[in-house]
């Protein structure tokens, strides 16, 4: 403890004493807590995050009762948001989850979820690699739709869902083509196509997972089980590839062929993965993310706003640049 009070001390110290070039404070009648709040604001806009969080974690343990307190853990995570990183994003997630701890219902509380989706997001890796992040990004977003229905930002983050679960349904498949290709372990691939089929109903490529999880079976001598996803891919998918293969699997094993659902495929169509572009055009999202070319996080405030805009297009604020931007997303922004 003894230690833990030097520390603090040290801390004031330097915001309120020899630290007055960090911290910035001034004499007057401006409230300390206050004053603290703001300098941390305006050396985050410039982008001087150690100092920014100097300001606010000097604020939060001196003045823990302050009305800027919330408002300076959830900068604090930003600060770390901001400048980028693995290790940064791990900080400011933990920061995002003191603020939903400890401020459920402040204002910002969905923000903060949606800034841990999105560094979770922002940290995915290729379908063939890791899918630590991925997880962890199924499972934030889920929890965002869960705990926040009301939010303006759920439309994107169902978006994003969607692109999460795309690449993490092709990530197991890969794994079974592993098994099924190279080690010609049936019953190891056969356990991944069910995950994916079953977990991912949304698959884009769901008439390959089909045809190879029936082939795995049909190694295993299940034939019933193997006739039953031939025949999906040929009810549901005649615009695939394996959609003549499939057809010609059922008459090799003496099984009726069954007809087109046009109403199915349909629907399937719209999830297919177009091949004469690119496979990873249902995943386009996560690229332009992974790539560094938008923050999730501001796609989805860009997107609350549009629709708000939308909404109410002759509202005061209409068709300026943050016309439909409240208080609370400016200063989610930095502004």
């Amino acid at each position: 403890m003894r230690l833990k009070e030097c520390l603090s001390a040290l801390i004031l110290a330097l915001a309120t004493g020899c630290g007055q070039k960090s911290a910035n404070l001034q004499t007057g009648t401006v409230p300390p807590d206050r004053v603290l709040y703001e300098n941390g604001v305006t050396y985050l806009d410039k982008s001087q995050y150690i100092k920014a969080r100097l300001a606010f974690q000097t604020l939060i343990s001196t003045y823990p009762d302050s009305e800027f307190t919330p408002k300076a853990v959830m900068a604090n995570g930003d600060s770390f948001y901001q400048e980028g990183g693995t290790a940064n994003w791990l900080q400011a997630e933990a920061q995002y989850k003191d603020y939903i701890l400890f401020y459920p219902n402040h204002e910002d509380a969905d923000d903060a979820q949606m800034k841990i989706a999105a560094l979770n997001y922002r940290m995915m890796k290729g379908p063939d690699l890791d899918q630590t992040y991925g997880r962890k990004a199924e499972a934030e977003l889920k929890k965002m739709i869960q705990t926040f229905p009301e939010s303006d930002l759920i439309p994107t983050v169902k978006d994003m869902l969607h692109d999460v679960e795309q690449t993490l349904a092709r990530s197991e498949e890969a794994v079974g083509d592993f098994y099924l290709q190279q080690r010609r372990n049936y019953a190891a691939a056969e356990n991944r196509y069910k995950i994916v089929v079953d977990k991912y109903p949304q698959y884009g490529g769901k008439d390959q997972t089909y045809f190879k999880l029936a082939e795995t079976q049909e190694k295993q001598g299940r034939i019933t089980e193997a006739v039953y996803y031939y025949s999906q891919v040929v009810i549901g998918y005649p615009f695939s590839d394996k959609f003549e293969e499939a057809k010609k699997r059922l008459v090799l094993l003496e099984q009726p062929v069954p007809p087109v659902d046009p109403v199915r495929a349909a629907e399937n169509e719209k999830q297919r993965v177009v091949k004469d572009f690119s496979l990873w055009d249902p995943f386009r999202g996560i690229w332009s993310v992974f790539s560094s070319r938008e923050d999730p996080y501001e796609r989805a405030r860009r997107n609350a706003a549009e629709r708000a805009a939308n909404e109410d297009p002759g509202g005061p604020d209409a068709g300026k640049p943050d016309g439909a931007r409240n208080d609370r997303e400016k200063r989610a922004n930095g502004k």
